[in-house]
């Protein structure tokens, strides 16, 4: 992987530096400007010494400010007081260090620093800043691919999970450094590499799917069953902890062509109620919508099958090896170390049918009426 370098030539999609210590190129990725960096960090990565291990590559004499990520995903509270922390900077350049709610804090305070809006009066698609502070995307860990998406989601004081976009909140630039990742735990592991499963299957079936989409959806399947397993049990083998960081990252390209759908509806609502950490929550979801989605249009599914590995491709199967596939990863124990002691159908039911989870069920392979979403909610519980 040393010295890979990625580039699609379009003005939306970013520069993507990826490799094995990719991060000492911090550097070359990074506006010829004198501007001061706000560095956007999981608490924990400060703690284990990323931070530094980070500033030490920027150039010297680059002044640096650093805003601690809460724990939990982004809200909007934290969100607009990160903005406010860049507002007084000045035109920095915005770095964002860690998981997928770090990347989304940072991709939000890009969007949002060069307005005058708070968060809240940007989400569900309203008063879309017209532009953005430069800003260069770390993921630490493989599952989301907010790296490269034009969307982050963001909490509102209820805990209710919203989405926000705007047409230039990709990042100008990534680096895709594998050394990053050897430090997350098994559950993590397991639960960020499912979401990007997720995210690869979805983007290429739904209603927006398109040939780019399913390009990357499908490379990006081949990669994460073939890495999962062995990433999951030895986070330091550096190809594999590559191949998942890069299928990550081409489902998160797949995603912003292609979208979401009903996994992640039910995921966006299994999180807004009882906190289930997204990886964990997607795939439940996706567990219990497949088989129901492939059933209306089993040649949708077909590519994905064989992608995924399925003797001729079929799709049929692909439900039943996907359950195969948890199993091998010991999905269930890890799920169970994040769910609640009980859940509501009908409050699952409720939280799904809301409005921001509408345009994942819209987008969904398989269209959902109101009687499809209380029976979708009810295998969820029962699971």
């Amino acid at each position: 992987m040393s010295g890979l370098e990625l580039h699609v030539d379009r003005p939306a999609t970013p520069r993507i530096v990826a490799g094995a210590d990719a991060l000492q190129r911090l550097g070359e990725v990074l506006p010829a400007t004198p501007a001061p960096i706000l560095l956007i960090v999981d608490a924990g990565l400060v703690a284990a010494g990323m931070a530094e291990r980070l500033e030490v590559a920027l150039p010297p004499g680059r002044p640096v400010t650093r805003r601690i990520c809460p724990a939990g995903e982004p809200t909007l509270a934290s969100v607009n007081d990160a903005v406010a922390s860049a507002r007084r900077l000045d035109h920095a350049v915005i770095v964002g260090l860690g998981g997928g709610s770090a990347l989304d804090s940072a991709k939000l305070v890009a969007s949002l620093a060069a307005s005058a809006l708070p968060a809240e009066d940007f989400v569900l698609g309203r008063n879309v800043p017209p532009a953005r502070w430069p800003a260069v995307m770390i993921p630490t860990t493989s599952g989301t691919g907010s790296e490269v998406t034009h969307t982050a989601i963001v909490s509102d004081q209820a805990g209710q999970k919203l989405w926000a976009w705007a047409p230039d909140m990709a990042p100008d630039s990534v680096i895709l450094d594998p050394t990053l990742t050897t430090s997350v735990p098994t559950d993590m592991i397991v639960g960020t590499g499912l979401d990007a499963f997720v995210h690869a299957l979805e983007a290429m079936t739904g209603q927006s799917r398109q040939a780019f989409t399913e390009a990357y959806g499908l490379e990006a399947t081949r990669r994460a069953r073939g890495a999962l397993a062995s990433y999951r049990h030895d986070p330091h083998d550096l190809h594999a902890a590559a191949d998942m960081q890069l299928a990550a990252t081409l489902a998160g390209l797949a995603i912003d062509g292609g979208g979401t759908g009903m996994a992640h509806a039910i995921g966006h609502a299994l999180g807004s109620l009882y906190h289930v950490p997204h990886g964990i929550a997607v795939t439940l979801g996706l567990r219990a919508s497949l088989a129901w989605s492939i059933e209306a249009d089993p040649g949708r599914y077909q590519p994905a099958a064989a992608a995924f590995g399925l003797p001729g491709g079929t799709a049929a199967d692909l439900a039943e090896a996907f359950d195969g596939w948890l199993s091998e990863l010991a999905f269930d124990a890890v799920a169970a170390r994040s769910l609640p002691a009980s859940m509501s159908a009908g409050a699952l039911h409720a939280e799904l049918a809301a409005e921001p989870n509408r345009p994942m069920i819209q987008n969904n392979a398989r269209p959902a009426a109101d009687a499809d979403l209380a029976w979708l909610a009810r295998q969820v519980v029962a699971a």
